[in-house]
């Protein structure tokens, strides 16, 4: 492991050293995840930063947390912070309409915004489904981006639903026409050589990239190559590059206003209002949710490259950036990143709650013997963890309001459970409705 690269760093890092290593190394081993580069931020400044494993499987070479890596989806908030910083300069409005910057939209888009877009409630086609014919083996311009989109129906009208989308192409497009530069120079300039973040680009594919971690893909028992290719229209949505010690530089700058107003970066945390007057916990290209009474911003990327993920818990002043070289969907780091979030504050992951009486053994029965026979909403995976189970212990329970992101909003209650099974113990998040329905129920480790 690589430790901090500041002394003050390494002596905060000591005393807790053991266990987040052991939190990662775990992990990586459970999710074949190669290489992993850890930054926390706690207070506005870095308290840890570490490499595990390897960047680069062919050369044994060890990750550090100066490796520079794909991450996936979380470009979306630069995009999102390049709109904002666009709406400062007097430049745009985030209620306009796409049209108004892009031409020849089709009719049906007409009542879109660019707010509708960065909260992922345009109703829009995903250009990554795999379903309308888009390619990552070539280059697109921006007139041929919003044919091969636009000629896809809308999933429903923009402002009726939230779906996440990956849309974020057209985001580039708005800030190239307002700025009236290339997307990718305009973010370069104003965010990433402003705060001297020098491992951040985007990823361009004939370029040489220092520390870059080679990206694979877990198949078949084996490594395989992630595909290398990307198109540039994709860059607001997926395609920055940095380490793991440049996001944290980032989220430091973000946090603290260097980049973004105050209003600014109430606007980005701000719930998606919709047409019907309720409101979904999602910001501008940012997810917000609360967990146990902790405020809490989130996102996750992945491209077949590499993942990553980073927990924002805003009142405690604590970020956990994780980057990673293997492609799982984000799904190994999300569950590592939460352990990690809990060791530095305790209670705000479901591993670190505390166990409490059973004021209702009957309720907890029922809910119990409803997830066990695995019907209808509950998952296989779920069910058959659930039959596994010698004992169960509330965690206590939180209903859900508007600060909660939640796609069903059925849901009124959540129910947590730590269970002991034969294949160790186990945590449970249970989604119960006004009448008291089990709605859903999530397992993790």
């Amino acid at each position: 492991m690589v430790c901090g690269l500041h002394i003050a760093w390494l002596l905060a890092s000591v005393c807790r050293a053991d266990t987040v290593d052991d939190f990662v190394r775990a992990g990586m081993k459970a999710s074949h995840i190669p290489g992993v580069s850890l930054a926390v931020v706690q207070k506005g400044r870095i308290v840890k930063a570490a490499g595990y494993g390897v960047a680069n499987l062919e050369w044994s070479v060890p990750a550090s947390e100066n490796t520079v890596y794909e991450i996936g989806s979380i470009s979306k908030q630069f995009a999102a912070e390049a709109i904002l910083l666009l709406r400062e300069d007097g430049k745009l409005n985030l209620d306009e309409p796409l049209s108004k910057y892009i031409a020849h939209t089709p009719a049906a888009w007409q009542r879109i915004t660019i707010r509708h877009v960065l909260n992922h409630t345009a109703g829009l086609a995903d250009f990554d489904s795999g379903k309308i014919g888009f390619s990552y083996r070539r280059e697109y311009s921006a007139s041929e981006f919003v044919e091969l989109l636009g000629a896809q129906p809308l999933a429903f009208q923009p402002g009726e639903r939230w779906n996440y989308t990956n849309a974020f192409p057209l985001i580039g497009i708005v800030v190239e026409r307002a700025a009236g530069k290339p997307y990718m120079d305009f973010v370069t300039e104003r965010i990433f050589k402003k705060l001297g973040l020098a491992s951040a680009r985007f990823k361009v594919q004939e370029e040489v990239v220092s520390q870059r971690a080679a990206g694979y893909l877990w198949k078949d028992g084996v490594y395989r190559h992630g595909e290398p290719l990307r198109p540039a229209i994709i860059a607001p949505n997926g395609g920055v590059m940095m380490s793991a010690v440049d996001f944290a530089k980032w989220d430091m700058a973000m946090t603290s206003g260097k980049i973004l107003s105050r209003a600014s970066l109430d606007e980005m945390v701000k719930p998606a209002r919709l047409n019907n007057g309720l409101t979904m916990s999602h910001g501008l290209g940012w997810f917000v949710d609360t967990f146990a009474g902790h405020r809490f911003g989130a996102h996750w990327g992945s491209t077949v490259t590499g993942n990553s993920a980073v927990i924002r818990r805003y009142d405690e002043g604590l970020t956990v950036i994780m980057l990673a070289n293997l492609d799982d969907g984000a799904i190994g780091i999300d569950a590592i990143s939460k352990r990690i979030a809990n060791h530095y504050l305790p209670g705000t992951a479901i591993q670190g709650l505390a166990v409490q009486k059973d004021s209702n053994p009957g309720e907890t029965a029922r809910i119990r013997k409803t997830i066990e026979e695995g019907v209808g909403v509950i998952a296989e995976r779920v069910a058959s963890a659930a039959r596994a189970v010698s004992s169960l212990e509330p965690l206590g329970e939180e209903n859900v309001g508007s600060s909660h992101f939640m796609a069903d909003p059925a849901v009124r209650k959540l129910r947590r459970y730590r269970a002991v099974t034969t294949q160790g113990r186990r945590y449970f998040t249970v989604r119960l409705g006004e009448d008291g329905k089990v709605l859903g129920a999530l397992v993790e480790e």
